[in-house]
């Protein structure tokens, strides 16, 4: 496992090009409270999208993927998909999955629905080749799909926050990603992967991505702006 420290434009230079086999990741919110000295606006969030999901692609190797998890808010209700139109500028949509996590914490309003979808983006620089793994998926994970096949729903509790997140830097959340569970983790590693490849997660959070990588025999990269801990 190999950890990176700081910020992604100054970390991701380090990474070699087109040596990762999977970038798997989810950038942080724009509004969280930890962001906003980061974000002074939604636009400015967005115009960072377009810089790192760019960025990356000079990492992957020329088959590889790039799982992207994201998810609408109450403010930002098309954020996702927003964010999915900046990634088709430089990568070709090959799948779409969602993500059931049903026991997200009920919605405190009467104005909205509870929101218990998040999505994966699978992208890819082209579709040639595209090949996943799909032997024993299903007999491993056998709560997570509710058909005979491996579709592209996928029913994962939600990792609530006080599990997830440590507490660094004297108090500040981590910068990447806090709901990830490792069940999501494992599927992903073991239908994009195979033993010996390289995953990158470029806001690592916790580190989820790289544990899970690293008891299944696969490398890792991992970049956050805070040190990973737990």
């Amino acid at each position: 496992m190999e950890i990176l420290t700081g910020d992604i434009f100054e970390e991701l230079p380090k990474v070699a090009s087109q040596s990762v086999d999977l970038i798997f990741t989810s950038p942080p919110y724009w509004k969280g409270f930890e962001y906003e000295s980061y974000f002074n606006s939604y636009a400015q969030y967005l115009e960072w999208c377009k810089r790192w999901t760019k960025s990356i692609q000079r990492t992957l190797k020329p088959n590889g993927w790039f799982v992207l998890n994201i998810a609408n808010d109450s403010e930002t209700t098309i954020k996702a998909f927003e964010v999915l139109s900046i990634c088709l500028e430089n990568w070709k949509l090959h799948d779409t999955i969602i993500w059931n996590c049903y026991n997200r914490q009920p919605a405190n309003t009467t104005r909205q629905l509870t929101n218990q979808v998040e999505f994966l983006f699978v992208f890819r620089n082209h579709s040639a080749n595209a090949e996943y793994y799909k032997d024993k998926i299903i007999e491993t994970y056998p709560d997570v799909f509710e058909t005979k096949n491996v579709g592209n729903v996928w029913k994962i509790p939600f990792m609530r926050s006080s599990q997830s997140l440590k507490k660094v830097n004297g108090g500040e959340k981590n910068w990447g990603h806090s709901g990830f569970p490792s069940t999501l983790c494992n599927v992903v590693i073991d239908l994009f992967t195979k033993e010996g490849d390289t995953i990158l997660d470029c806001f690592a959070g916790t580190g989820i991505v790289g544990r899970c990588a690293e008891k299944k025999n696969r490398k890792s990269i991992l970049i956050d702006r805070n040190a990973i801990v737990g």
